[in-house]
């Protein structure tokens, strides 16, 4: 007499190459995933670099890696920090317009402090009164660009400070959020914030030599998600 059981189908082995297949696509679709945020990112830092070096009068090569843009941009910053400081008084004095025009320059890097996690005396914060007017940028997650609201907002507190008038100054601080452990990163995209706010001030006639910028870590989240402005007097600096 026969079983049942005997004659019954095995549906095992059809089972285990089905979880196979899927694995199998999910892991290639992890990997697609990967690969596109990664061409992605460098995509995002290299229009950042740009964005940085047309500010500053860098000369960048745009078919160049991420790498090179940022060292021609540290190379120019420099430049122009020793043109301030009179590093090239082996050279013949340049004409009163050449001069001038240098100065322009050098004042739109030095007033930019970095705060990392150490103190120096290179980027001693600026003692401001706390009632003082502050305004306050919001941007995306991972985005530097300024929102069509932040730059009108901006320009409001330009226009109703009479900030370009009068010659205040205006602190930049902007927050890099260190929770995530891209300390670095971080702190590039918020030096990227702060800059591109930078440039809506130039823009609203606001003097370089009047804007100062401070970047500095957070483990709040969302503040490190935007940016401080906040208006002194010039004696402040």
């Amino acid at each position: 007499m026969s079983h049942g059981s005997d004659d019954s189908e095995n549906y095992w082995p059809g089972y285990v190459d089905a979880l196979t297949s899927m694995v199998q696509v999910l892991a290639f679709v992890m990997m697609m995933l990967a690969m596109a945020v990664f061409v992605l990112s460098q995509s995002v830092a290299k229009h950042a670099v740009e964005a940085i070096a047309k500010v500053i009068n860098a000369e960048v090569d745009p078919k160049a890696d991420v790498k090179t843009m940022t060292q021609a941009v540290m190379d120019q910053v420099q430049k122009l920090q020793s043109a301030a400081a009179g590093g090239e008084a082996h050279k013949a004095e340049p004409s009163p317009a050449t001069k001038a025009a240098a100065t322009a320059e050098s004042e739109k890097i030095s007033g930019m402090r970095v705060a990392g996690g150490r103190s120096t005396s290179d980027n001693t914060r600026i003692q401001v009164d706390p009632a003082a007017p502050r305004l306050t940028v919001n941007f995306e997650e991972r985005s530097f660009r300024v929102q069509p609201d932040g730059a009108a907002s901006i320009t409001n507190l330009v226009d109703e400070r009479k900030i370009a008038e009068r010659g205040q100054l205006v602190i930049i601080n902007a927050y890099a959020y260190s929770g995530d452990g891209a300390l670095s990163e971080a702190r590039r995209l918020a030096y990227y914030r702060a800059m591109m706010a930078r440039k809506q001030l130039v823009d609203a006639k606001v003097r370089p030599d009047s804007i100062r910028v401070n970047v500095t870590d957070t483990s709040d989240k969302q503040k490190g998600m935007t940016i401080d402005m906040v208006v002194a007097d010039k004696s402040a600096s």
